[in-house]
């Protein structure tokens, strides 16, 4: 059976099961944490800013610090994937990020009504998903790049992520809010 195999690319499939697990998980203990963490002016403030960017067309803050961010990530998860032999220790960040992704996923769903649902369900659950998927691709695969090219694959990958981000935005989530 081939399942997670690329001509170019041999996937650890161990790791990716462990990245899963890690990930349902997560997001079961941010659900959890949900009603303590709701009270965080912090987390409140970022949700209700997030739906009105996004319903206002005002995407340049969400798209800088969406980069900024997706650029740390992206050299941690490759720093770590491709100096040391120990890309396990990722499982700790992509926990992390799992429990913050499911926690503002339930801010936006819990405290928003209608507007923090449609911007989770068409906007920031997919973008999350894609972004955590990436992190482990570069973990996993960074050591088959062209050794030139190699530390530009997380700022290409931020920057391809910030553009899907910008799709989903502006054409997606645009498109289904006027034919509702």
């Amino acid at each position: 059976m081939r399942n997670l195999s690329f001509k170019w690319c041999k996937w650890d499939k161990r790791y990716f099961i462990a990245a899963l697990i890690t990930l349902i998980c997560s997001i079961i203990c941010g659900i959890i944490l949900y009603k303590f963490v709701s009270i965080n002016i912090y987390f409140n403030n970022y949700a209700k800013d997030y739906i009105y960017y996004i319903f206002n067309f005002k995407n340049s803050k969400i798209l800088i610090s969406h980069f900024l961010s997706e650029l740390f990530y992206f050299y941690i998860f490759f720093l770590i994937g491709y100096f040391t032999k120990f890309k396990y220790v990722t499982l700790l960040f992509i926990f992390l990020r799992g429990l913050y992704f499911s926690v503002y996923t339930a801010i936006l769903i819990g405290f928003n009504a209608f507007g923090g649902v449609t911007v989770a369900v068409l906007v920031f659950i997919p973008i999350s998903l894609i972004s955590i998927f990436l992190c482990c691709v570069i973990t996993d695969c960074c050591k088959i790049v062209n050794k030139k090219y190699v530390f530009f694959l997380p700022l290409i990958l931020a920057a391809v992520n910030t553009f899907v981000l910008l799709v989903m935005v502006n054409v997606v989530f645009r498109v289904i809010i006027v034919i509702v």
